[in-house]
């Protein structure tokens, strides 16, 4: 048996069958006798909601607000990086991510109706910024791994001047981690920035 949920006319939250007023923003729900004003869900699949829920020529878009930002934000960033004030990994951390907010905001305030819009809308935008991210630099990767292999084999000594050479003997343990803990950081504040981008969005749609 499918779960029906009721979701308030006014702001989107989900009501309760007996409740007479929106718990979230006081709205009469009885002020209105029209009973089809309350916006009633199935409770379906994750897939299916993506599918009904989301506008994918609008997080197509996105992604020209996400270009125009990702230039201006890295010219913003740039003086901080010019001054030594912030190291390239932080330059990249806060260029991406900014990117990713206003973007992910721009999507919310044009695709979500109600509040059950916003986790498959972003969902679906942060599965396409973390493709295309996953993309570039795997392209980046690959193009400066091929290049410095075809440096390597024409260089005095062969492939001793190769990767392999070029870490020290204690392996591991001699990496500086840092590096690696702002990827990962850089990760967690992509998908935190694009919540909160398309929460914001569907919020100054309803309020403002």
């Amino acid at each position: 048996m499918l779960k029906i949920i009721k979701h308030c006319p006014n702001c989107g939250f989900e009501i309760d069958d007996e409740a007479e007023f929106c718990s979230e923003c006081g709205f009469d729900l009885n002020e209105k006798t029209d009973t089809t004003n309350i916006i009633i869900n199935e409770n379906k699949s994750f897939f299916t909601n993506l599918k009904e829920k989301t506008n994918i020529p609008v997080i197509i878009f996105s992604f020209i607000i996400f270009g125009v930002f990702l230039f201006v934000d890295s010219l913003f960033w740039s003086l901080f990086l010019k001054n030594a004030w912030i190291d390239f990994l932080t330059f990249l951390l806060l260029t991406v991510v900014f990117s990713v907010f206003f973007a992910a905001m721009f999507t919310g305030y044009y695709t979500c109706k109600d509040q059950s819009y916003v986790l498959p809308n972003f969902s679906v935008f942060t599965g396409s910024i973390f493709a295309v991210l996953l993309s570039v630099f795997g392209l980046v990767f690959t193009f400066l791994t091929g290049f410095t292999t075809v440096l390597s084999s024409i260089s005095p000594g062969g492939s001793s001047s190769g990767f392999g050479s070029s870490y020290p003997a204690s392996g591991f343990s001699s990496v500086d981690l840092s590096g690696f803990f702002k990827i990962v950081l850089m990760v967690l504040l992509i998908s935190v920035a694009a919540y909160f981008g398309v929460y914001l969005g569907y919020y100054i749609k309803k309020n403002i």
